[in-house]
């Protein structure tokens, strides 16, 4: 599955389910995460990055909610 690949089944799982996530949801987003989900949404992170940031992300609604949000645009 490819970087392009990810993101459509990210998008897609966030559609379908994305009342549904929760977790680290009250957490807030400081500035540096919400600048590497912004990085992530644009392909613009290198691999270690991106994996660290989709780790970061995963659990984190706010930030999931950013990353589809970015992605959709």
């Amino acid at each position: 599955m490819d970087e392009e690949d990810q993101f459509r089944a990210l998008v897609g799982f966030l559609e379908r389910f994305g009342s549904d996530v929760s977790g680290r949801s009250a957490e807030s987003l400081d500035a540096e995460l919400e600048a590497k989900i912004r990085g992530l949404a644009a392909g613009t992170l290198d691999d270690n990055e991106r994996e660290q940031t989709l780790l970061a992300v995963s659990g984190n609604r706010a930030g999931l909610e950013l990353l589809a949000s970015c992605l959709r645009s």
